[in-house]
């Protein structure tokens, strides 16, 4: 398979080189905010703090975000994502060229700008499955990490003689121009959007739907944790790269695009050999020798002092960031039914954003108290750390998981009149087990419940009859009646699989059974009164 065989299909093509133009506005947009904090002479602090700004949006509605994402038709929220990046970078662009800019200013367009990144990845993500076939999807995700990573290499490189030039208004004003390019593309795509034969979300329980998938489905929370933890441990890497430019190497807003541009070139780079680097390493191993990369780039530019090896150095990490968010990026895709796939992509965003947000302020003010390059050092060695998270949450085990939709269970035997679809259900499901058969039944049981509480129940158990030792009863509650039918159509091909195994346990002839309950109405205050 090509690296660049994704690029054959019309859409995704148009897309993405739509993205290239975005990606290149968004990236001479932070050389731009990054080098006028420090013509502002802020400290190594307040300038990490613009990394900070950018994604900690995501830290508070990244979630949110998600449901959006599941909720409203995709393309439209994209239009309306791009649209408020536009008058944002737009407003940034007229301030700026009338010398209207303060730090705390900077700091709030900014954080407006990755508000509304926030909304607009999830929905652009999960719109990734639509543009290619099944096969094709790790290079087309693959291909949107380097389409980054090229806005990287082009953007910091064109912005750092831009504002060398005019300043950094330009940059900020090219950066609008950008957005409206991928307006114009949107609004000239004319998505199919697929009927939803289930009775709608609303947001609230879309969102705790979101949340409740995360909580009980081990693997996504692996990617979580793993997220996080690479974004707090490597964040120091982008976030002190202005203060490094100008104090250590003494360079001016063209050597920091150099930089930047230098790390992009080298993802870019990996883009093209990084299928064949996946056909001969598992993804964990493919993860472990991308952390070591950056976490030797890190201390090298630590230990050099010499303009041409920190171009090169920083060649190395972009190499290595490309491995990490990668296999990052990938495992999220892989790791989500369709279901909930913008909301989980919405957590593993907020996730690995809050790292690195976190990451950013705490290696600024490890600056600030001691140097950069000591900086550097203490995040390579945490960095190596966090490869040891691989022995609890492994990102092969995904390949176990077979998230495909499984054939939809039987209509239900009780009809529920549409008043009181709201209302909370209650399902009790009787099993009769083998005697010999009983731990290994209630262990293949909980795993069920956590596929019952994944796909929308709120509460969970299992009881013995206290009248037949060998009956079971599986009680579980969903917040609607709405929900349980969500929940026949969120089931996949795992969760079929591990229904059907309880199977094996039961007395020969028996079948489980199931009774469904649904809370009655409130009686009326009339009746209170009497």
């Amino acid at each position: 398979m090509s690296a660049w065989s994704p690029l054959h299909y019309r859409v995704y093509r148009i897309l993405w080189i739509a993205l290239l133009a975005s990606n290149i506005g968004t990236w001479m947009q932070a050389v731009g905010a990054a080098w006028m904090m420090v013509e502002l002479d802020a400290s190594p602090a307040i300038v990490a703090l613009v990394q900070t700004a950018t994604y900690l949006p995501v830290v508070f509605v990244g979630v949110l975000a998600g449901a959006a994402a599941d909720m409203i038709e995709r393309r439209r929220l994209l239009l309306i994502t791009q649209g408020f990046m536009f008058a944002a970078a737009g407003g940034l662009a007229v301030l700026a060229a009338f010398g209207a800019v303060t730090p705390l200013l900077l700091l709030a367009f900014t954080f407006a700008l990755g508000l509304g990144a926030t909304f607009n990845f999830p929905a652009w993500q999960a719109i990734q499955p639509e543009l290619v076939p099944a096969h094709e999807l790790k290079q087309a995700v693959t291909l949107g990490g380097a389409n980054i990573n090229l806005g990287r290499a082009i953007g910091p490189a064109i912005g750092g003689l831009l504002i060398a030039a005019a300043g950094p208004w330009l940059v900020f004003a090219l950066n609008a121009a950008s957005f409206a390019f991928v307006l114009v593309v949107l609004w000239r795509w004319k998505r199919p959007v697929e009927e939803d034969v289930g009775p709608p979300e609303r947001f609230a329980g879309a969102v705790r739907a979101g949340v409740r998938y995360a909580m009980f489905s081990h693997i996504l929370r692996g990617v979580l944790v793993r997220s996080f933890a690479f974004g707090a441990a490597s964040a120091g890497l982008m976030s002190l790269l202005p203060v490094y430019a100008s104090q250590v190497l003494g360079w001016g807003s063209g050597g920091l695009g150099l930089l930047f541009g230098a790390m992009g070139a080298g993802a870019v780079a990996t883009a093209a050999v990084i299928p064949w680097v996946r056909e001969r390493l598992s993804a964990d191993w493919v993860f472990a020798v991308g952390s070591v990369l950056v976490a030797g780039a890190l201390v090298a530019l630590a230990l050099v002092h010499g303009p041409v090896l920190a171009v090169l150095v920083i060649f190395v990490a972009g190499i290595g960031w490309l491995f990490c968010l990668s296999t990052l990026n990938v495992a999220s895709q892989e790791v989500l039914p369709g279901w909930v796939r913008a909301r989980g992509l919405a957590l593993y965003l907020t996730a690995i954003s809050a790292g690195i947000a976190l990451g950013s302020a705490l290696w600024g003010k490890l600056a600030t108290s001691t140097s950069v390059p000591a900086a550097y050092a203490w995040s390579a060695l945490l960095l190596v750390v966090t490869v040891a998270l691989a022995r609890r949450w492994r990102f092969d085990r995904i390949a176990e998981v077979d998230l495909r939709p499984a054939p939809m269970a039987a209509p239900e035997a009780r009809l529920v009149e549409d008043g009181n679809a709201d209302s909370p259900a209650l399902v009790v499901v009787a099993y009769e087990i083998r005697p010999e058969a009983e731990d290994e039944f209630l262990r293949a049981l909980r795993l069920v419940g956590r596929v019952r509480r994944r796909t929308g129940a709120t509460d969970w158990s299992v009881y013995r009859d206290a009248d037949k030792s060998h009956r079971f009863i599986e009680t579980f509650v969903l917040p609607s009646w709405d929900e349980h039918l969500r929940q026949h159509q969120r089931r996949t091909v795992t969760d079929f699989e591990l229904q059907q195994d309880l199977h094996q346990y039961l007395r020969p002839g028996t079948e489980p059974t199931a009774k469904h309950f649904v809370a009655p109405p409130e009686p009326s205050m009339r009746l209170w009164i009497r």
